[in-house]
């Protein structure tokens, strides 16, 4: 594999190497090419947008770049480095807490400029206008510039040890960090991948049949890295797609894989259970997923009962179980720090999750109340990884639970602007037996685990993360949403974390109410259906559960400090001092969605307060409340809904009108009664037609979207 300077030289190199040879197309929400880029045209048309940013003087400067998944992030993201400017992926703002986010991230980078697409630039001024937080940026639109290739321009052309971007991970809303990944950071990371990716009875990865199928958005580091990079670090093709896509039609996903006969693709652990769940056998059937070699797995915990029941379902379409990639890596460390070899699949431990502690051996897990831990494979070339005591920097005995500490060349330098917090999180060192310092550094991940047989195993958080989705969340900033949704409920006195289920991780909010509180039923699920929307129209996930508690029972430190992993505990053991507890019907075994039984019932025939009714009863059922508890002028989001909900209720409706329904009309449309009120107007129409973009992916946000 050819040696490589920066991420700028690798792109010049493959596209004088391979031309006109595709790289990267991009899929519309039917499954149909949407556009295409070959390796040449991605040079020249980031060489194009350099020449107008460069006009702006964006040398040495961060860059946001706000767009939708698709071609023209690519095209942004390589032109600003072509500039001399340091991209910075952002999440496109759809609701108060992206638009709060991403202020922040302005403030944070000192970005004086924001690149996006000409349909959505005014957007986007007019939220940064109008947010409280006033900062001074201003909005370019990439898409409008003409392509010139004949104009002199001199490439800037970085250093291996520059920053090539910053990743800011997901999580606190009010404290972002940005990674500073460097192009070395990259390139060894690439090299790392290439070669867990290779069959071993293979020296090289061969370009000319790895193909790649991706849903990821781009500013997820997974996504970006893993899904439009790496396939450029090789040079092969890749197959995009927006996560909306995905969500709305898993099997436009698995279908680009049978089609192109893709051999590289994965996601989030839910996304396999999801495809289990929403794929019909007819569908099933027409796949053939036998070159499907690796079929990766990260970014959230990896339940082994998940990968067996999507390689059971999709046996028939020659899909490998040992296809099976599990993986594990995070931000701070570019992206992949370890996986299971090619080939082999998914390697599993017995353990009980009660003795999942620090100093624990994972020996002693074994008893009667089992469950598995799948390993996450073996290290990455030139990495290294102590389980480290995190109380007292001291290794903890082989075999035993500590933290996962990496020493790695893909470890980035730190967060930027952040060099105190950067040294105690990238620079940490390990002290020996002697309570002396060693030399070699490491990065502290947050995350337990232990090494058994050269395998690592990832058990659970430090920092009590709460992972939904491949994204993170703190459970501070959850807990303080629930409690700003009404007065009733004490502050600082909730505990907001994961259990696992059928669908994957799933999210259990447990809050006291104000001392002598009593309501009626309906009050009580008023609360707690207030307190579930403000969670997800703010952080963009739906709560299984919520559980209101007596004052005074959450379990808590004699200093006073929220006790989350022992909460946990007592609500899986029925021991917490229950008030009122609500339970969202998502997460009920049933598999597949079910269908109207009669496919003839038309919007013509339906009053609109039949189609309120049936929407108003689906949603009960669905939220588990009595129907005159749901105020339909509420945002989905703030009816408790997340994306996978939006899109299923997509699915309803058009099971009723007969007619396909651009997810995006979620977007436009955000309430039940907006939504109904759209449709009475169309429904003598013919196809309905989604003429705004989508442009969030994992999230459906919509308080913004009204004036759109």
């Amino acid at each position: 594999m050819q040696e490589y300077t920066s991420l700028v030289d690798m792109l010049f190199s493959q596209s004088d190497s391979l031309g006109e040879r595709l790289f990267a197309e991009f899929l519309g929400e039917d499954g149909s090419v949407e556009s295409t880029l070959s390796f040449s045209e991605l040079y020249s048309e980031a060489r194009s947008i350099a020449v107008g940013l460069a006009e702006k003087g964006v040398q040495g400067k961060n860059v946001i770049l706000l767009y939708p998944p698709g071609l023209e992030y690519i095209k942004a993201f390589f032109a600003c480095m072509c500039a001399g400017a340091t991209p910075v992926p952002a999440y496109p703002p759809m609701g108060e807490k992206d638009i709060e986010r991403l202020i922040r991230i302005i403030k944070d980078c000192d970005a004086e400029l924001i690149l996006s697409q000409s349909l959505l630039t005014p957007m986007i001024q007019y939220w940064i206008n109008s947010n409280a937080e006033k900062t001074d940026v201003a909005c370019f639109s990439t898409d409008t510039i003409a392509i010139a290739s004949d104009v002199e321009f001199a490439v800037f052309k970085p250093h291996i040890d520059d920053v090539a971007f910053l990743q800011y991970t997901s999580g606190s809303t009010g404290h972002p960090k940005g990674v500073m990944v460097s192009h070395r950071n990259l390139i060894e990371n690439f090299k790392s991948i290439a070669q867990c990716f290779t069959d071993k009875n293979k020296r090289d990865l061969d370009k000319d049949c790895y193909k790649t199928v991706i849903w990821l958005p781009p500013f997820h580091d997974m996504g970006l890295i893993g899904g439009i990079l790496m396939p450029l670090y090789l040079g092969s093709s890749v197959t995009l797609m927006s996560p909306l896509t995905f969500l709305k039609t898993p099997y436009i996903w698995l279908k680009a894989i049978s089609d192109r006969k893709a051999n590289v693709s994965g996601g989030p652990n839910f996304s396999y259970q999801y495809c289990v769940k929403k794929i019909t056998p007819e569908q099933r059937d027409s796949l053939d997923l036998s070159h499907w070699d690796i079929a990766f797995n990260g970014a959230e915990p990896i339940q082994a009962a998940s990968l067996r029941n999507f390689s059971e379902y999709f046996s028939s379409t020659g899909f490998k179980n040992n296809a099976f990639l599990p993986c594990y890596g995070l931000a701070e460390a570019t992206l992949f720090v370890a996986g299971s070899p090619q080939g082999r699949g998914m390697l599993t431990r017995p353990t009980c999750l009660d003795a999942l502690a620090i100093g624990d051996s994972k020996k002693k897990m074994v008893t009667n109340k089992r469950a598995e831990l799948v390993s996450s494979g073996v290290l990455a070339s030139q990495t290294s990884v102590e389980i480290v005591n995190p109380s007292t920097n001291c290794r903890v005995e082989h075999g035993k639970i500590g933290e996962i500490w990496v020493n790695s060349p893909s470890v980035c330098a730190g967060y930027w602007g952040k060099p105190q917090y950067s040294e105690r999180v990238f620079r940490a060192k390990i002290k020996n037996d002697e309570n002396t310092t060693e030399g070699m550094s490491y990065l502290r991940t947050g995350d337990l685990g232990f090494m058994d047989d050269g395998e690592l195993f990832v058990t659970g958080r430090l920092k009590e993360v709460v992972i939904i989705a491949g994204r993170n969340h703190y459970p501070q900033d959850l807990e303080l949403s629930f409690q700003k949704s009404s007065e009733d409920v004490r502050k600082g006195c909730g505990a907001a974390f994961t259990v696992s289920g059928a669908e994957g991780e799933q999210l259990v909010v447990v809050q006291e109410v104000s001392k002598a509180l009593t309501l009626s039923d309906d009050g009580w699920a008023k609360l707690a259906l207030k307190g579930a929307g403000e969670i997800s129209s703010r952080h963009g996930i739906s709560a299984k559960s919520i559980v209101l508690i007596a004052a005074g029972s959450l379990p808590k430190t004699s200093s006073g400090k929220i006790q989350r992993v022992d909460a946990k505990r007592q609500y899986e053991a029925d021991q917490l001092n229950v008030v009122y507890s609500w339970g969202n019907k998502k997460s009920r075994q049933g598999g597949r969605i079910n269908k109207v039984e009669s496919k003839v019932v038309s919007i013509l025939g339906e009053s609109q307060q039949d189609l309120q009714e049936k929407m108003l009863s689906w949603l009960a059922n669905h939220l588990n409340v009595d129907s005159h508890l749901l105020d339909l002028d509420l945002t989905f989001s703030e009816l408790g809904l997340d994306s996978i909900d939006a899109i299923a209720l997509v699915d309803l409706l058009q099971d009723f009108i007969g007619r396909t329904i651009p997810a995006t009309e979620l977007l436009r449309y955000p309430t039940v009664n907006a939504l109904i009120k759209h449709f009475s107007i169309v429904r003598h129409r013919g196809e309905l037609d989604g003429s705004i973009q989508n442009f969030q992916t994992i999230n459906i946000e919509s308080e913004e979207n009204e004036a759109s």
